[in-house]
């Protein structure tokens, strides 16, 4: 064969590999196709290529003799055969114009010139009926999708092989699935171009194609005559056709359901009586759906049966619903009886289509009304956050008393009667604001005064900070001491104490500016921030003007008393150029305002820093300590409050100073933490109390106090696992106490180590709980085992009801939460019955112990081992 005809042999194969996939996808789908096919007597339908492929049938070296049905085209290949020349192809006038005439009908001639498609320059009427060939077409090009495929494949591999090929394809004939041979026959002339024969002929086997649709279908279809009872009524059916699923869905088969009554078949499976809907539409009344259900062996049949009509005979559909029954009856159990409220609602008008009962308690409605509103009605002026992927809303809904709800309404799309609709569940999150409201509050203020807190304030000043970097603004710290406030307290009590510092505050806001910030640091000491300072006088005006009204103060609850207010300041950035630095030189002049006299104002000055000096001589000597000798545990007892019995001791660290004696942990400590010696501190800390607390009985706990250092260190889990193995104490008698600051810097990754010393079995405990103004949200990162309310708090609970509100609402979050409680400072047996009142879990002060040595502790476990309650 000539180079060109090979090279256009190469271009069709590859074309056909590309065009196989979609032809195999159309093969897998055709029986599905097929069930939407409307079908008219002589009507022409493409169904598609046989699946042993688009080549020839003769992989096992057979002849298309051997492959063909029929006698005369195995005559043709005869007369092909002997056409032949000396390895040349028979000539198109010898083949196409001579010795098969007889067969023209059935036979095309073809054409192929170049890259151009195949034309036809003579095509029979019975080719041109089976392929639905128009009489004016002359391309290959516009015979339907399946006939240009296989033709186009018998032309390329004949071509290829120099020999004729056949190929088949299906298609529809005459309302019925033929299998169409198709042979070309490759041919020589005088002519351009390549010249082929094609013969076309339906085998004889054919498929029924109204029988293959009607019984691939899952669906029971039935043909029905009316029997007529006189009157025009029906009263029975002849059954005219059944399939094989109508005659399964009946318990029986085709043969023996056909030209049977419908009565007998259905008394057959249990059904006694004719279903009216059937012997209404029978008898020419309204045709309509309905549901059939009954007993088949040891199954329930459940069929919703359609009913059509043409000619008076009936054309009934049974589709199996067994499926769709079993998850409307989940549904409803999971609806109608779920305890959270859900209701469902149109999605185009919002009106409301179904509620259960927990959805009625929770706004207040009967079924009739709420059935009867809409979701806008219930919904507060339409406002919605959405969250998440989009199914989660966060909104306020409105009850029927009018009251209003912060809800989450969790939503996702169904179908109610064929219409999209919306299923939404609710969750009330009412009281859960509320309570996070008042907490965060509380987080954010000082409870007693309503102004911000320490961790605030903190936070102002970054923003301050951050606004001299971008603006140059300077701004300022005054500090604010009471004068007397002690006496005060100790002489009129702690409410009077409390009294005064709400009249401080008020007074405080009522001479700053809006922009500055007011706080109240603790006990009787405030700060101001004043931003955008001028000049240094704006400062120290404001500073005269509140020590003029606060000494102005002359009674409190009726009592006459002598206040006053010492004040310092330090400016950023003439003082200081950092946050710390500045609160540092503040607090320097506020000292040396009270050392000099009271009620007077100082600058800090670069003079004071000699408490600054004596602070770098104490962590030069702790630097050079020898810990082993000079540092020591002392142990306070956790007291259990409702059984008076000892839970366990809170280890805290000593520092014998060979210099100094006894130096106060709140001297060396923070030195500790900003040097990093902590750590090695903690290390040994943790190493020797564990060693001790394994010579105490099983049931006590361990306490120790672990520094923001140690977590950034890294090394924080391997110390605790080396503390109990070398010491052989149980993972949970180990109870690590963190404070909040641990978890403000880098909290992931202080979480996760939080998470890791969880999985060895020690507990862990949130310390000073209520201070800080996010601890709250850490309570739902990490399950802490215990929160322990500030000292602060305890010390006010009696006096200040503000104090007593935010000690229960600890007691109760952890209550809720799973997580024990322990009250820090109880000094008082007023405290004591407090705390007792409000259920709180376990108490530690000096009204049962201050931290005593390592050598005492064995006569303390005696002693509480020996009674049964050490609060009776």
């Amino acid at each position: 064969m000539p180079d060109a005809l090979g090279e256009r042999s190469l271009r069709s194969s590859e074309a056909l590999t590309r065009l196989d996939p979609q032809q195999n996808r159309r093969d897998a789908t055709m029986i599905a196709a097929l069930r939407n096919v409307s079908l008219q007597k002589g009507a022409h339908s493409m169904i598609g290529l046989d699946h042993t492929g688009l080549g020839t049938v003769d992989a096992a070296g057979q002849s298309v003799a051997a492959q063909t049905e029929f006698d005369d085209v195995r005559l043709i290949l005869r007369r092909w055969q002997s056409a032949c020349g000396a390895g040349a192809l028979p000539p198109y006038e010898e083949i196409a114009l001579g010795s098969v005439g007889r067969f023209s009908d059935e036979i095309a001639v073809v054409r192929r010139l170049g890259d151009e498609p195949p034309l036809l320059l003579r095509c029979g009427q019975r080719f041109r009926a089976i392929v639905g060939l128009a009489e004016s077409a002359r391309s290959l090009a516009e015979l339907p999708y399946a006939f240009n495929l296989a033709i186009g494949s018998a032309i390329d591999k004949a071509c290829s092989a120099g020999e004729p090929r056949l190929t088949v394809c299906h298609w529809v004939v005459d309302g019925k699935v033929s299998t169409i041979e198709i042979v070309a026959l490759p041919l020589s002339c005088r002519w351009p171009g390549e010249y082929f024969v094609l013969f076309l002929r339906p085998r004889a086997s054919q498929v029924e194609l109204a029988s293959l649709l009607i019984n691939s279908t899952q669906e029971g279809i039935i043909g029905l005559s009316p029997i007529d009872c006189g009157h025009g009524a029906t009263s029975d059916f002849y059954i005219l056709s059944v399939n094989e699923a109508a005659a399964a869905f009946l318990g029986s088969s085709i043969d023996s359901l056909q030209f049977t009554r419908l009565s007998d078949a259905l008394t057959k499976v249990g059904i006694s009586e004719i279903p009216q809907e059937l012997l209404c539409a029978g008898s020419g009344g309204r045709i309509s759906s309905f549901e059939l259900a009954y007993g088949l062996g040891q199954q329930r049949v459940a069929l919703q049966v359609g009913v059509d009509i043409a000619g008076g005979v009936l054309a009934v559909t049974l589709t199996d619903i067994r499926d769709l029954k079993a998850r409307e009856t989940l549904f409803r159990s999971l609806f109608d009886d779920n305890p959270a409220p859900m209701f469902v609602h149109s999605q185009s008008t919002g009106i409301f289509l179904n509620v259960n009962e927990a959805a009625l308690r929770l706004y207040g409605y009967s079924r009739g009304d709420f059935l009867d509103s809409s979701l806008a009605e219930i919904r507060v002026d339409g406002r919605t956050n959405r969250e998440r992927d989009g199914r989660e809303l966060v909104l306020r809904h409105r009850t029927a008393d009018g009251r209003e709800l912060d809800v989450i309404e969790y939503t996702s799309e169904t179908l109610v009667d064929h219409q999209v609709a919306i299923l939404s569940t609710i969750v009330d999150i009412t009281e859960r604001k509320r309570a996070e409201a008042h907490i965060t509050y509380l987080a954010h203020h000082d409870p007693l005064t309503g102004v911000a807190n320490r961790t605030v304030f903190t936070r102002e000043l970054e923003h301050a900070a951050d606004s001299l970097e971008q603006n140059g603004r300077r701004f300022a710290v005054v500090l604010i001491d009471l004068d007397n406030f002690k006496t005060v307290n100790d002489t009129l009590g702690h409410a009077a104490g409390d009294a005064l510092l709400i009249e401080v505050t008020a007074r405080l806001r009522h001479l700053v500016r809006k922009t500055d910030v007011v706080a109240r640091l603790g006990g009787d000491e405030f700060a101001i921030l004043v931003p955008a300072v001028e000049c240094r006088s704006d400062v120290e005006e404001l500073a005269q003007r509140i020590i003029r009204d606060l000494t102005a103060i002359r009674k409190v609850d009726g009592a006459v008393i002598v206040i006053g207010a010492s004040i310092g300041a330090a400016l950023v950035p003439d003082d200081a150029a950092d946050i710390d630095s500045l609160l540092k030189c503040a607090d320097l002049a506020l000292y040396r305002a009270k050392q000099s006299d009271k009620g007077t104002f100082r600058w800090f000055e670069a003079g004071m820093d000699m408490r600054q000096r004596e602070r770098r001589a104490l962590e030069i000597e702790l630097r050079g300590a020898e810990i082993d000798r000079e540092f020591e545990l002392h142990y306070q007892p956790i007291i259990r409050t409702q059984t008076g019995k000892l839970r366990g001791f809170e280890a805290l660290l000593r520092w014998q100073n060979p210099r100094r004696g006894m130096v106060s942990p709140a001297d060396f400590i923070p030195i500790a933490e900003e040097t990093g010696i902590l750590d090695e501190l903690g290390r040994w800390v943790l190493a020797m109390a564990c060693r001790e607390a394994a010579t105490w009985p099983r049931d006590l706990v361990l306490s120790v106090n672990v520094s923001p250092v140690q977590f950034r260190k890294g090394n924080l889990v391997g110390a605790v696992g080396l503390a109990l193995a070398g010491s052989g104490l149980e993972a949970h008698q180990l109870e690590i106490e963190i404070t909040e600051s641990v978890l403000l810097a880098e909290s992931s990754t202080n979480l996760a180590i939080l998470k890791q010393l969880r999985s060895l079995g020690v507990r862990i405990a949130l310390d000073d709980f209520g201070t800080g103004y996010s601890s709250l949200s850490y309570l739902r990162q990490f399950p802490f085992n215990r929160l322990k309310i500030d000292r602060s708090f305890v010390r006010e609970i009696v006096q200040c009801p503000e104090s007593l509100a935010i000690v229960r609402a600890v007691i109760g979050l952890g209550t809720s939460l799973g997580i024990d409680t322990t009250a820090e400072g109880v000094e008082t047996v007023a405290q004591l019955e407090a705390l007792r009142a409000e259920k709180c879990g376990e108490l530690q002060g000096f009204l049962f112990s201050p931290p005593v040595a390592r050598k005492s502790v064995a006569s303390i476990i005696g002693a509480y081992f020996e009674e049964t309650s050490r609060l009776a």
